[in-house]
C-alpha cells in the first residue's frame, strides 16, 4: 500500500535545459491526480514567455493545462526572451526576491495537497546577477528535496554527478535521478549500462522514464505508475 504524499512538496530541476524537466512535472502532477491528491504545479521563473490573446503565456504551465484543467498553475516572474530568467529579467528591468517566491509556495502549499516546483535550466541556471543567485537557491530557500531530470545517453553519468554535487554542496536532498526519454530498445552502448553504471558512483535511487510513442494523459500519468513513492520520497 502506497503512503500518503498529502503535505509533501518536490523541486524538479534538470542537469540542462531541454532535458524534459517539464514533460516529467506534468506527468508527476498527472499521476497524483489520478492518485485523488489536489496537485498545483508552480514555476517560480519563466522565461521564454509568448503572448496570446489572453495575455503572456508561460509554455511550461501551458503544457501541464493542456493535459489537466483542474491542476492548479502558478508562476511568480513571467518574462519574455529566450535565455536566463536573470537576463529576461535585466533586460525588463523586474527586481528580483526570494520572498516573493517564498510567499507564493507558501500560499499554494496552504491550499493544496502537493506542490510541485519546476525549475529553469539546471542548479546553476543564474536567476538574479544583481544577487549572484542560482536555481540552488531558490531550492535551498523553499527546504525542498529535488528530482534531478537527465537524457539518457553519453555524458549522462557525468551530467548527473556534477549536478549531485553542486546539489551537495549547498546542502540538497536528492530523492532521484530521473533519466528521461529512455528507448525502449537501447542501441547505443552508453544508453544500455547507463543506469546501473550510474549506481556505482552514487547511492541516490536511479529511475527511468521510456521514451512515448505518444504525449497522452494516460501515458503520461503512467510513467510514474510504479515509481512514484522513489520519486516523492
Amino acid at each position: 500500500m502506497l503512503k500518503t504524499f498529502a503535505g509533501k512538496s518536490l523541486f524538479i530541476t534538470g542537469t540542462d535545459t531541454d532535458v524534459g524537466k517539464s514533460v516529467i512535472t506534468a506527468a508527476l502532477a498527472l499521476c497524483l491526480e489520478k492518485m485523488g491528491y489536489d496537485v498545483a504545479v508552480y514555476k517560480p521563473l519563466q522565461s521564454g514567455a509568448y503572448f496570446e490573446k489572453d495575455g503572456l503565456i508561460a509554455p511550461d504551465l501551458a503544457f501541464v493545462r493542456k493535459f489537466s484543467k483542474t491542476i492548479a498553475c502558478k508562476c511568480s516572474y513571467l518574462l519574455e526572451g529566450e535565455c536566463s530568467p536573470a537576463l529576461a529579467m535585466k533586460l525588463a528591468r523586474v527586481p528580483f526576491s526570494l520572498d516573493t517566491i517564498k510567499a507564493d509556495f507558501t500560499a499554494l502549499r496552504k491550499e493544496h495537497d502537493i506542490v510541485l516546483v519546476e525549475g529553469a535550466g539546471g542548479l546553476l541556471c543564474p536567476v538574479s546577477f544583481e544577487n549572484k543567485l542560482a536555481m540552488a537557491d531558490i531550492i535551498q530557500y523553499l527546504a525542498l528535496p529535488c528530482l534531478i531530470v537527465a537524457r539518457s545517453g553519453l555524458g549522462t553519468i557525468n551530467h548527473c554527478l556534477l549536478t549531485e554535487k553542486i546539489a551537495k554542496q549547498y546542502g540538497l536532498h536528492v530523492n532521484a535521478f530521473l533519466l528521461n526519454r529512455f528507448p525502449k530498445k537501447a542501441a547505443e552502448t552508453a544508453t544500455q549500462y547507463v543506469c546501473e553504471e550510474l549506481a556505482r558512483y552514487t547511492d541516490t535511487p536511479v529511475v527511468r522514464a521510456e521514451e512515448l510513442s505518444q504525449l497522452t494523459a494516460e501515458n503520461l500519468a503512467g510513467i510514474f505508475q510504479d515509481k512514484i513513492e522513489r520519486v516523492i520520497g
